[in-house]
């Protein structure tokens, strides 16, 4: 099963020389085949394909390829055509969302479908006047830190900002104190994704198994500006963007709700 750290490794992949399609073909078919750890005999048998036809594309002995051996390749392998060719027809972000799902239980896969439906029900059903996401509420860490947990409930949105509403995906409770003055026991944030957050503002992001409320600042660092991350409860470094495993979202909205 691969990590994180790979995962992040085959989107940079994805990304490189979109218009170099050949290119980016031999790099990806490569990167598949060590992944699967299958050899290109495998592969060639799997797909239907000669292994001469296989090994010119992968040592580069052909300037072009055709369409017909490109979708045989990708079935194989069980990704799509773009992931394979790295052509940028999708996003990075896509890209590594569909690597984790099909690594995923067949159970939990169900799930990801029923979760994505009921969004865009949610969102778009003019029939249903009540908009809600996902609440969850972390655990606390023995030095009171937030770990991601499994305990989820739903939240009605419907008096959020329309405008804002249609971005957020999930409401994370605060429970504890620690975030104070920004944000106080009970609160809830509400993240969205539709882009990436701007300095300035606050993001949750997840290392290992715990979520931390930073701010996005841009810095100058020899001659060049880098994105840094800082605490919001003592305002100290708290890690370089390429520290970060994964930023979840920025806050786009936070409701009070009274205390328990």
């Amino acid at each position: 099963m691969l990590d994180k750290r790979r995962l992040r490794e085959l989107s940079r992949n994805l990304e490189q020389n979109p218009d170099n399609y050949m290119n980016s073909l031999r790099n990806n078919l490569l990167m598949y085949i060590g992944q699967k750890d299958i050899t290109l005999c495998d592969l060639a048998n799997k797909a239907d394909v000669s292994v001469n036809t296989l090994k010119t594309l992968v040592y580069g002995y052909s300037d072009d390829c055709h369409l017909s051996t490109v979708v045989k390749l990708a079935r194989a392998l069980n990704v799509s055509v773009d992931e394979l060719i790295g052509s940028g027809t999708l996003a990075p972000q896509t890209c590594e969302t569909l690597q984790i799902i099909r690594m995923l239980p067949e159970s939990f896969t169900h799930f990801v479908r029923w979760a994505t439906h009921y969004h865009y029900d949610m969102l778009n059903s003019n029939k249903v006047s009540v908009k809600s996401v996902e609440l969850m509420t972390p655990k606390i860490t023995e030095h009171g830190n937030l770990k991601v947990s499994s305990n989820f409930d739903v939240i009605d949105i419907s008096d959020v900002n329309p405008n804002v509403r249609a971005k957020i995906f999930m409401g994370i409770k605060i429970p504890n104190s620690h975030y104070a003055p920004s944000y106080f026991e009970n609160d809830v944030v509400f993240i969205a994704n539709d882009r990436d957050a701007r300095p300035g503002e606050n993001v949750v992001v997840s290392i290992s198994d715990c979520m931390w409320i930073l701010e996005k600042r841009m810095e100058a660092v020899g001659g060049q500006l880098k994105v840094s991350y800082y605490s919001i409860r003592d305002n100290r470094l708290f890690a370089k963007e390429e520290e970060i495993q994964l930023v979840v979202g920025y806050i786009a909205e936070v409701k009070h709700l009274p205390q328990e």
